[in-house]
């Protein structure tokens, strides 16, 4: 039978990591569901506790523990969907959308309009890989790696997350090259008439060349895009790739 405590300690990991983790931290999600999807979790893969374990001072460093296990799980996860949140970013600039932002009512914050496009796109690939399932299959067998009162190790995961940041940039320059060599070439095109035909305005020229152009890019590039998604949210993609090393890494 599964301890009070085993459950407590099981309830604040899943709890931490619902909270803080990207599409399960939604603001459309209430509260109590929640809460709930976490103590069901508990309950299911809840490690065994000795119940002879007191309710003492010793429960503060192993409380401790299991906010930080699943803080690093969802900030991997986070670090993930940074990617596209960059590529968005990279895309609005040269087209002209920089300083057009739109509020995000999921995260309470403005974002750029191609971030939240391909935010979205991203989540519908991440719900059709069953990105979601894997990462919860994942966060329960992280008691069989990390059980109660033990920890990540500290150099490993600060390797992995350190890599995972570089992956940032390099994978949102991939998802956003087509779309900011198009923008250099338009720029460039545009300074050639500027030269041959002074009395253009090229400013007034340029912004709907930009945004039309830029848009039939993004619609062909979708399929692109879509692909590299799944490739970063499938079974065997980035992300359970970082999840599974972390995992690994418990001592």
């Amino acid at each position: 039978m599964l301890g009070l405590e085993g459950y407590i300690l099981a309830l604040i990991r899943f709890s931490t990591f619902i909270i803080a983790a990207p599409i399960f931290s939604q603001r459309g999600i209430p509260p109590q569901i929640k809460i709930g999807f976490a103590a069901l979790l508990a309950i299911l893969t809840a490690p065994q506790v000795p119940a002879a374990i007191p309710f003492d001072h010793q429960w503060v460093p192993l409380i401790i523990q299991e906010i930080g296990v699943g803080l690093i799980l969802a900030f991997a996860v986070l670090l993930i969907f940074a990617i596209i949140y960059f590529a968005g970013q990279l895309i609005d600039v040269p087209m002209g959308f920089g300083m057009a932002t739109i509020f995000d009512p999921q995260t309470g914050i403005q974002m750029p309009i191609f971030s939240q496009f391909y935010h979205l796109l991203a989540v519908a690939v991440f719900l059709a890989v069953d990105g979601h399932l894997w990462i919860i299959k994942a966060l329960a067998k992280s008691y069989e790696l990390i059980p109660i009162n033990s920890f990540f190790q500290i150099d490993f995961t600060l390797e992995v997350l350190m890599k995972l940041g570089k992956s940032i940039f390099a994978i949102g320059l991939q998802i956003a090259a087509p779309i900011m060599g198009t923008m250099l070439l338009i720029d460039v095109a545009l300074g050639v008439i500027t030269r041959v035909v002074p009395q253009l305005n090229v400013f007034v020229l340029g912004f709907p060349i930009k945004i039309l152009v830029g848009m039939l890019i993004i619609f062909l590039a979708v399929p692109v895009f879509i692909t590299l998604a799944a490739k970063l949210f499938g079974y065997d993609g980035m992300l359970m790739e970082v999840i599974a090393g972390l995992i690994a890494s418990g001592s």
